[in-house]
């Protein structure tokens, strides 16, 4: 199985983070998702270009020490030097909400007992898990290690948790709790895996005409019914259930509640883009996936998209390799008359609590006072390297590279970013 990692640009595995400067030189904070560690890149002159950074970074990352905090390149990428020293480490250490902030009765599993088989993309990861039964159960596990994901990840979890049980929605699974000085932190959830790739990976697989009846009527069903617009509906965000033929929509870290302005304390998360309706992004996604012509998606923002320019093409030419059951005039006629019934019923419902099973949730529980620079401040997070020097515990996040897997047979890796020796453990027990 090849990972997401395994074949990706440097700029699809790093990410700049905050707190860096341009001045005299260049210190960048950039957040490796493969080993999920932070890295500062140091250079003696200004760097406007971040691919500089991240292609030096690229080839030397899974080389460096797993406690190096920051390396010196030159202007031809070369290593200079490497730095230990936690008085330099960048590190951000985010919040994470109680156990006791989501509603009770949910399942929960410590995020130690899963075990990573591949990561599926940045902060997305298959893994396994034994459930009570004794029987292993392959579930995504998603979650979160920097600050700019806190409020997105509130959010989607709530609205994800309180979304009825759907038989086009990938279905919740568990909470993912770790232990931080006693008190159980929520650092993620899961969802069962469906297998056979998204709509968009496994071209070979016919797309039926009722696949398409199935995503408006789940569309219809979160917008008009829950007051939830998915806000991200592609075909990389489809799957097929191979054991109900069941179209499935999954992923709702882009979702909003209708009309809702977002939460206004922090970025407006989860605030309602009519630019990214999904009345919209269906029609895209039925072309693109008969004719495989991402270019619109590719080349344009959502608010560039218009649907007339794919409504209004007299045909829409199918591609050689994708399988229908139905000619694309039936898809076409499915999907017209839908978008016609929508553009009436669309006038009624505006705003979320209008629709008749609305779902809402708490705010964002409030962040802690914690050191910072020789002080208390009310933060959403904490710098790893104070942390080390006060003795404090905090959560471990950072792995082995994905070139350095699959392990040695008998040793798993844990979701926690630890190796586990299975044959070892058993030898003792022996």
């Amino acid at each position: 199985m090849v990972g997401y990692f395994d074949d990706c640009r440097p700029d699809q595995r790093f990410t700049e983070d905050v707190g860096g400067w341009r001045d005299g030189g260049t210190r960048l904070n950039v957040i490796d998702w493969d080993q999920r560690r932070t890295i500062t890149i140091v250079t003696t002159w200004v760097e406007e270009d971040n691919d500089v950074f991240f292609e030096a970074l690229a080839e030397h990352i899974d080389n460096i020490p797993a406690d190096a905090v920051s390396i010196k390149v030159s202007r031809d990428g070369e290593l200079l030097s490497c730095c230990l020293n936690t008085d330099e480490d960048q590190t951000m250490i985010p919040f994470y909400p109680l156990v006791a902030d989501f509603p009770q009765g949910l399942r929960k599993i410590r995020r130690s007992d899963l075990t990573e088989i591949d990561r599926l993309g940045l902060q997305a990861d298959l893994t396994t898990y034994e459930s009570l039964q004794g029987q292993i159960r392959r579930v995504v596990f998603k979650y979160y290690i920097n600050r700019s994901n806190i409020s997105v990840f509130w959010h989607e979890l709530n609205c994800v948790i309180r979304l009825p049980k759907h038989p086009n929605i990938v279905s919740f699974d568990c909470l993912v709790f770790d232990i931080v000085d006693g008190k159980d932190k929520v650092v993620g959830f899961t969802a069962p895996f469906i297998p056979g790739g998204t709509v968009l990976d496994n071209i070979s697989r016919v797309f039926k005409l009722k696949y398409l009846k199935q995503l408006i009527e789940t569309v219809d069903y979160l917008n008009l019914r829950l007051g939830v617009v998915h806000g991200d509906i592609c075909c990389w965000n489809l799957l097929i259930d191979p054991e109900t033929d069941n179209l499935q929509v999954f992923d709702f870290n882009m979702a909003a509640k209708l009309g809702w302005e977002g939460d206004s304390e922090h970025g407006h998360a989860f605030r309602y883009e009519p630019d990214r309706n999904d009345v919209k992004l269906v029609i895209f996604t039925v072309y693109e996936i008969i004719t495989r012509d991402l270019h619109f998606r590719y080349e344009c923002y959502p608010e560039e998209l218009e649907p007339s320019d794919v409504l209004e093409m007299e045909a829409w030419e199918k591609h050689s390799e994708v399988r229908l059951d139905c000619d694309v005039s039936d898809y076409r006629h499915v999907l017209e008359d839908w978008v016609k019934t929508r553009e009436k019923v669309d006038k009624e419902i505006t705003y979320y609590t209008q629709a008749p099973d609305f779902i809402d949730w708490p705010s964002l529980p409030e962040f802690p006072f914690v050191h910072f620079v020789g002080d208390m401040w009310q933060m959403a997070y904490q710098l790893r390297g104070e942390m080390i020097r006060r003795g404090e515990n905090f959560l471990k996040w950072q792995r082995p590279a994905s070139r350095q897997l699959p392990l040695p047979q008998g040793k798993r890796l844990l979701a926690t970013g630890e190796i586990t020796d299975d044959s070892a453990e058993a030898s003792e027990r022996e």
